[in-house]
């Protein structure tokens, strides 16, 4: 029963979505996209400094599997926001990284201390947000395959 109800929601949003959603969100997704690809390169040639903030956590043997995680759900995820396939799949994938990176990285060094990370931090996580409720636009591959069905 619960599992109808939550189908009947995700159905309205949708359709709701599908209704009011303005073309620049396409944009702001599409740069969404991008950071998400820029920061898991930017991770992918600095892995030792993400190495070690994963380690101060103590997390032992899965500390490589934890980093990769990230590099790879940044990349992967990247490219799916900006294409607009999957997308909030993808969001689902990033919200628990952004999460993880607010709670043990932002919050315990302070708002201020650690320069502009904490801003985009929190400005990438409420964009997340969003899109996990907006879905992919109309400027999507999404939208191009539920137009071209064959």
């Amino acid at each position: 029963m619960k599992g109808a109800r939550v189908m009947y929601f995700l159905q309205r949003i949708n359709s709701w979505s599908d209704k009011h959603y303005p073309l620049w969100l396409d944009f702001i997704r599409m740069i969404l996209g991008i950071i998400f690809v820029w920061k898991g390169l930017y991770f992918l040639s600095h892995k030792q400094a993400v190495v070690e903030i994963v380690q101060m956590y103590g997390y032992g043997f899965y500390t490589m599997t934890l980093v990769h995680f990230v590099i790879g759900v940044h990349l992967a995820g990247g490219l799916l926001i900006f294409t607009g396939l999957l997308t909030r799949f993808a969001v689902i994938l990033q919200l628990p990284v952004l999460l993880s990176s607010l709670i043990f990285v932002v919050i315990p060094n302070g708002f201020m201390s650690i320069g502009p990370e904490a801003e985009l931090t929190i400005i990438v996580l409420a964009l997340l947000v969003v899109f996990l409720f907006e879905g992919s636009g109309h400027l999507s591959l999404d939208e191009y395959i539920n137009r071209h069905p064959e």
